[in-house]
């Protein structure tokens, strides 16, 4: 089961467990109808090889029922509350109700019918730092939604615990590839770059983790099948190699074999509290799970451009 299969990376989850010959269902919370184009799209991926289900998991009782009714071995507890997320502004106690109050009830239905689960996290569950993050530092986090994510995190640790309950966390970085958010930074390049049209960025020296897609759904595929080694653990799904903004563009650019003077870096300010770093070390994915990801540019070419 993966739930917001109407999200970017939910949607790309579900294709990709699909594709690995699992059984899928692609879980939403409206009617087809209700989802603005880039969603329906999404959907409509997700449910190729998959079975479109409507759910609101909210609603503890239709949760438990289809729990009961469907016994699935793999939980994928992906749904989201992202609406203004990167604002200092964020709801963040009310995205608790979409991701984390939900769990209450269905870690005592998953130890039930004996289903597994993974947790989508995120690098902002950190905080600030100063170095690579490992799944072992401190979680300080200092945005809104890190601090919603890292309540669903302990939440389902805490859960997982008192229900016995085999479960990964899994901390996402960046991810890029088809059918993300056209108002974020890379659909806009790809699309101004394309359209040979003057793009104005800033500095570009912020280091980031960027990942393809792709590499993150096979994250999760390890994480699925890594679930009777411990009872409870947390990996960092990410490239594992922060790299300028300057620089993924500066690939991007070359990938697309267009004219890098379009990149307009420096015309505009760094966004106000940009961390100069966020990446991950993965080491411990790569060990424990076999997790390799791509290198940059082939994960633009493929996840992105093709």
């Amino acid at each position: 089961m993966v739930t917001g299969a109407s999200s970017f990376v939910g949607c790309h989850l579900a294709a990709a467990f699909a594709g690995g010959g699992a059984e899928v269902a692609a879980i939403h919370s409206r009617e087809l109808d209700a989802y603005d184009p880039i969603r329906r799209k999404r959907l409509e991926h997700a449910g190729t090889d998959t079975e479109l289900v409507r759910l609101d998991i909210r609603d503890g009782d239709a949760a438990a029922s289809f729990l009961r009714d469907f016994r699935p071995d793999i939980w994928i507890h992906h749904v989201g509350y992202t609406d203004n997320y990167t604002s200092p502004d964020f709801d963040w106690i009310g995205a608790l109700d979409t991701t984390a109050q939900p769990l209450a009830t269905l870690y005592e239905i998953f130890a039930e019918t004996g289903t597994k689960v993974i947790v989508s996290g995120t690098d902002q569950e950190y905080g600030a730092a100063s170095d690579v993050n490992r799944e072992d530092d401190p979680c300080l986090p200092v945005t809104p939604y890190g601090l919603s994510k890292l309540s669903e995190t302990l939440a389902a640790r805490q859960l997982a615990a008192r229900f016995s309950v085999p479960t990964r966390i899994a901390r996402v970085y960046i991810p890029f590839g088809k059918m993300d958010n056209p108002k974020k930074l890379l659909p806009q390049v790809v699309e101004a770059l394309a359209a040979g049209r003057k793009m104005d960025l800033s500095a570009g020296t912020q280091r980031r983790d960027f990942v393809g897609v792709a590499d993150l759904c096979r994250g999760y595929l390890a994480l699925a099948n890594d679930m009777d080694r411990a009872a409870i653990d947390v990996f960092n799904i990410a490239s594992g190699v922060p790299v300028s903004l300057r620089e993924l563009l500066e690939t991007l650019c070359k990938e697309m074999n267009a004219d890098p003077a379009l990149l307009n870096f420096g015309a505009m300010p760094m966004r106000p509290g940009e961390p100069p770093l966020s990446a991950a070390s993965i080491d411990k994915a790569k060990r424990l799970l076999g997790f390799a990801p791509r290198p940059l540019g082939r994960a633009l070419a493929e996840d992105l451009l093709a």
